[in-house]
C-alpha cells in the first residue's frame, strides 16, 4: 500500500513539473487603422533564438536574450519602430502615420518570422490572437 502511494505521487509530481514546464505559447497580433502591434510570450529558452532572429534583421539593434530592454529605431529604410523585449517576451510595434505602407508591409513580414521561431519549438500549449479593426 505505501508503495502505491509514494508511485502515486512521484507521479503526480512529474506530471506538475511536465504541466509546467509545457512551453506555453501567447502570440498576439493588433493590426488597427493607426498602428501595428506583435506581441509574444514564449519559453525562455527561445529568447537567444528570438533575438537572434531580430538582430539578423534588424541591422541597427542589438538585443541582448538576457535583459530587459526597449529600443525605438530608425531601420536604414526610414523605417521607424519600437522593439521591448525581455527573456521569453517581445513585442513590436510600429505607428503606420509616421511609417510607409512599405514599411508596415516589412515588419509583418518580420514578425511572421518571428512567430515562425517561436512555433517552430513549441511543445505545449499555443495561443494566436489576431486582431483588425476598420
Amino acid at each position: 500500500m505505501k508503495i502505491k502511494s509514494l508511485m502515486l505521487s512521484l507521479m503526480v509530481m512529474l506530471a506538475m513539473f511536465v504541466s509546467c514546464n509545457n512551453g506555453d505559447v501567447s502570440i498576439a497580433v493588433k493590426d488597427e487603422d493607426d498602428y501595428y502591434r506583435f506581441k509574444a510570450r514564449f519559453d525562455d529558452n527561445l529568447s537567444t533564438e528570438v533575438t537572434g532572429f531580430l538582430n539578423d534583421h534588424l541591422s541597427t539593434v542589438r538585443i541582448d536574450p538576457e535583459k530587459d530592454s526597449k529600443v525605438i529605431t530608425v531601420l536604414p529604410d526610414q523605417t521607424r519602430l519600437t522593439v521591448e523585449s525581455s527573456p521569453g517576451e517581445v513585442m513590436i510595434y510600429l505607428d503606420k502615420e509616421e511609417n510607409s505602407r512599405d514599411s508596415y508591409h516589412r515588419i509583418k513580414n518580420l514578425c511572421e518570422g518571428v512567430k515562425d521561431v517561436i512555433l517552430k519549438h513549441s511543445k505545449g500549449n499555443s495561443r494566436l490572437e489576431n486582431a483588425r479593426s476598420n
